[in-house]
């Protein structure tokens, strides 16, 4: 018995580890020439530098990740950052607020509060589901779950590679270029024309983004979308103290990274941005916003823009109802993925916690057929 999983993002290696730890025989495939969907790193040949895809902050809160990555070996460990974070205000000012404190620091700045809900839930303020945004942000404070950890040296190398590794080691067959076509009397078509035909007592687990959902799967809603933007600078700028990150408050990105010689910025919620600017455009109106603000050289750097169109869904409260749940009522197929019903927003947190319920809900099917 085998379940193939569909997408090798970090919802379809959490489900392939989870499986694979429970003695169950897993096959991966994806579309893409790598693992690691939305969360991977690149060499850029104009940057001369390695860069993530998309630059992220990891919390204690994310217990899932790191209880999964603290069971994979690895020689790149996440980075623990402490419990402060630096802010940069438009004015010029700066302040640092203690994750390890209570979520009270949340509610001193409305900017403060605009900045997290955006960044979590990467949907306008205006629009973003409230009561989901704040029971997250909860869970995101104290001593513990406030520890704040990075990616060094890059996305890729701390976690979808200690998977990854995992999973090759117990010989997990990894295969890539496979965008599924279709599913169609319990045999799985791809668009390179090759077919598979599970076994009887096979599963299929559906990892895919929800646009592919929709297509895959009859009834599945449509979701709207938002993007994220990344622009990475080559420069040699430095932060306070050693920084090495930073939010910013009123400015038009809404996070700063530096490392390996990259200055890079994340702008969530970026569709009312890429309205109004095009890539280039933009990169230079936030390079001149921050060579202001850190005392930098005005002239533009080389820089990279990435764009991540479908980076999550648009997370209202009415769209988070059409949420579709791991379970859609079949005995075969299976769906995981940070779009799912996760009773969290669309984070790493949330897709490694679908790819485990996707893995258990399947765990208890074969339970349920071994007892029959």
């Amino acid at each position: 018995m085998t379940v193939h999983i569909i997408g090798m993002g970090i919802s379809g290696l959490s489900a392939a580890f989870t499986l694979t730890r429970a003695g169950v025989s897993v096959a991966l495939y994806d579309a893409a020439a790598r693992a690691g969907g939305r969360c991977h790193s690149f060499f850029d040949k104009r940057l001369n530098a390695r860069i993530d895809n998309g630059t992220h902050l990891m919390l204690g809160a994310n217990t899932a990740l790191l209880n999964m990555l603290a069971q994979c070996p690895s020689d790149t460990p996440l980075k623990n950052a402490g419990n402060k974070i630096l802010f940069f205000k438009k004015n010029g000012g700066s302040f640092q607020i203690d994750t390890a404190r209570p979520i009270s620091a949340l509610f001193k700045l409305p900017e403060l509060y605009s900045l997290l809900c955006e960044s979590v839930m990467n949907t306008p303020v205006h629009q973003a589901d409230t009561s989901l945004f704040l029971k997250t942000a909860v869970k995101c404070f104290g001593e513990k779950n406030g520890q704040v950890y990075l990616a060094e040296p890059s996305l890729y190398d701390c976690v979808i590679a200690p998977v990854e590794n995992f999973l090759k080691n117990k010989q997990t067959p990894f295969y890539f270029g496979k965008r599924l076509r279709r599913i169609k009397e319990n045999k799985l078509s791809f668009f390179d024309d090759s077919e598979i035909t599970p076994g009887q007592d096979d599963k299929v687990i559906l990892a895919a983004d929800p646009q592919n959902l929709s297509r895959l799967i009859v009834g599945a809603p449509e979701l709207p979308c938002q993007t994220i933007v990344n622009i990475h600078y080559k420069t040699d700028a430095r932060l306070p103290d050693g920084k090495s990150f930073a939010g910013l408050i009123g400015l038009t990105g809404h996070w700063i990274f530096i490392k390996n010689g990259i200055l890079s910025v994340t702008i969530s919620a970026a569709n009312a941005l890429l309205e109004k600017f095009s890539p280039d455009s933009a990169a230079s109106l936030i390079w001149h916003e921050l060579s202001a603000l850190l005392n930098l050289p005005s002239e533009l750097p080389d820089y990279r823009v990435i764009t991540e169109k479908r980076a999550t869904i648009l997370q209202t409260r009415a769209i988070n109802r059409l949420r579709l749940s791991t379970d859609i009522g079949s005995d075969f197929i299976f769906l995981a993925g940070d779009a799912t019903a996760t009773n969290l927003p669309c984070t790493i947190e949330g897709s490694v916690r679908s790819g485990i319920k996707a893995a258990e809900t399947v765990l208890k099917s074969l339970n349920k057929r071994s007892t029959h």
